[in-house]
């Protein structure tokens, strides 16, 4: 691992280069700002299994997801972009997620732009910029996730993958069941590995019962959850896009 990215992993401590700061948002102590272990871990499998050559990023914070993926693209044997969206790197991250790529010498990988992602996916569609993998780490509303997924999907080659952050969230676990309704998508896996396969396990045999008319009422989905079905428990999903996008005009889905 790299030693900046150790060191950041290690001590929960990240530094502007003058003062050390916990590894937890400014204004919110004790809600954690950084993938950890298990979730890199999954980042940089997706990577060396899909080999991408252009990779995009929203919500870079202090930079521990960009430090992952950047190892990861690093360790391929072609060239890679990194492209990271992040409005507030300079005021509420003082800029440590860019200086932290840099210092790990990933700063030739790096295109970072300090832009909403709502206004810069737009101009990246427009640029022609094509993707094969991105992380969705943002603002964690339905909404949100759901601009961000519009876009990232116009922009994904098929056999591309995208994760999402956060996805225990219900916010971000509602905006990962409505893309996994698009006949492009399926599951590719989560920080969780084969607890994944055995939660799926359990999806089929909550189907099972919810298929008997007389048991179907007294099945609790709190109990049951409907995510066994889908496999996509856990705290970072990524799912892969398997064909072209092609909806019709008048698509539409439960989910």
């Amino acid at each position: 691992m790299n030693q900046v990215l150790e060191r950041i992993i290690e001590t929960r401590e990240v530094s502007d280069g003058v003062q050390s700061l916990p590894l937890s948002h400014p204004d919110f102590p004790n809600l954690p700002v950084a993938i950890d272990r298990a979730e890199g871990r999954l980042l940089q499998r997706v990577i060396a299994d899909i080999k991408p050559r252009t990779t995009l990023e929203i919500g870079c914070a202090y930079g521990v997801s960009t430090l992952f993926i950047c190892e990861a693209l690093a360790s391929l044997d072609q060239p890679a972009r990194h492209i990271a969206l992040d409005p507030f790197q300079s005021t509420q991250w003082r800029g440590i997620g860019v200086k932290n790529a840099h210092d790990a010498g990933f700063g030739d990988l790096l295109d970072f732009r300090e832009q909403r992602s709502e206004l810069a996916l737009p101009q990246l569609v427009q640029e022609g910029v094509t993707i094969q993998f991105a992380l969705i780490d943002g603002w964690h509303t339905f909404d949100q996730v759901m601009v961000e997924f519009y876009y990232l999907n116009r922009m994904l080659e098929t056999g591309g993958v995208l994760v999402f952050d956060d996805a225990d969230r219900r916010s971000v676990n509602r905006a990962i069941r409505h893309a996994l309704t698009y006949p492009a998508y399926q599951v590719y896996g989560t920080e969780k590995g084969d607890e994944t396969v055995r939660r799926s396990t359990l999806g089929r045999l909550r189907r099972a019962l919810v298929s008997v008319p007389a048991v179907a009422p007294l099945i609790r989905s709190d109990v049951l959850h409907r995510d066994w079905d889908l496999g996509i428990f856990g705290s970072c999903v990524a799912i892969q896009k398997v064909g072209p996008d092609r909806r019709s005009s008048g698509w539409d889905h439960a989910f």
